[in-house]
């Protein structure tokens, strides 16, 4: 005869993997916010800091170009970066608002 048992008390949820540890802005996808966290080499750094992307930058994808580049709202502006630039852009999942 097997005895079936019942587990008391709560039960915890699978743990969720934090689903962008490492992303880049070519990860990005329309309706994301983003922190940056960080540009991997110095000249994308200096571009990234003429389109208003400095580390610490909250940027929102607006859209993403098949095959082309992706397009973010940076406080007032509205760019185009390219997919070569935005793999040199680390940042950080913003949890959504509401």
């Amino acid at each position: 005869m097997t005895e079936q048992t019942q587990q008391t008390g709560p039960i915890a949820a699978p743990a969720v993997p934090d689903l962008c540890a490492v992303c880049t802005l070519a990860d990005a996808r329309a309706g994301q916010r983003f922190v940056v966290t960080g540009v991997e080499d110095e000249g994308a750094r200096v571009t990234a800091l003429r389109f208003g992307m400095a580390e610490g930058a909250c940027v929102h994808c607006t859209a993403r170009i098949p095959a082309g580049p992706i397009v973010l709202r940076s406080g007032r502006q509205e760019i185009a970066v390219g997919r070569q630039l935005a793999k040199s852009i680390t940042v950080r999942l913003l949890p959504e608002a509401g």
